[in-house]
């Protein structure tokens, strides 16, 4: 079974195509803006003429634009080849990554940038069991890592110490235990959308 997966969340392109659990192709870039422009050429030169069995796309937190993008271009897909659509949360990848690079810890601490000067926290349990996605001032990262002793750090807003500050990376989104890559493929949105329509 062929799994393509997608995540357009965060300023990181990536892409990961698997034949069963083994990694057949990646492309994980930062490119910061222009996943719209970006996503449906990096998919082609991905897969060449080959189909997905299923896709699996990053849910968020993230970027409003880039969590759409990804969404849409998954679902658009799983439309067209006829093969089921799951999501997962970014905060999981960062995690599966870190718990891939190290196998003596037993949870981690995740710090995401959120925009608007804030930090997106959140701590994974190697079980992938999860505490409620929080925004915190970035003053605040450093009061939230004494809080948690004996946990690991990861993410690009990590304080010193930290496991590894990459993005959500899709070629460890077969990590991820099976309930946490077979959620809705639905936005998580952390706060309002910045824009607000007149009533």
């Amino acid at each position: 079974m062929r799994t393509l997966a997608i995540s357009t969340a965060s300023p990181a392109l990536s892409l990961a195509l698997f034949d069963g659990d083994r990694l057949l192709a990646h492309d994980h870039r930062i490119i910061g803006r222009g996943h719209a422009e970006a996503l449906l050429p990096a998919i082609i030169a991905l897969m060449g003429d080959t189909r997905a069995d299923r896709i699996i796309v990053d849910n968020g937190p993230g970027s409003f634009t880039g969590i759409r993008i990804g969404i849409a271009a998954a679902r658009a897909l799983g439309f067209a080849w006829g093969v089921p659509v799951t999501g997962c949360e970014g905060g999981s990848l960062v995690a599966a990554r870190a718990f891939a690079l190290r196998s003596d810890v037993a949870g981690v601490t995740i710090f995401l940038d959120a925009g608007r000067g804030q930090v997106l926290h959140q701590r994974i349990a190697r079980d992938f069991t999860a505490s409620p996605i929080t925004t915190i001032a970035p003053d605040a990262v450093i009061a939230a890592v004494v809080a948690a002793p004996g946990e690991a750090t990861a993410g690009p807003l990590s304080p010193a110490g930290h496991i590894h500050d990459g993005q959500p990376d899709t070629a460890f989104a077969l990590h991820l235990p099976l309930p946490a890559r077979s959620l809705s493929p639905t936005a998580l949105y952390v706060r309002p959308p910045d824009a607000i329509l007149p009533l």
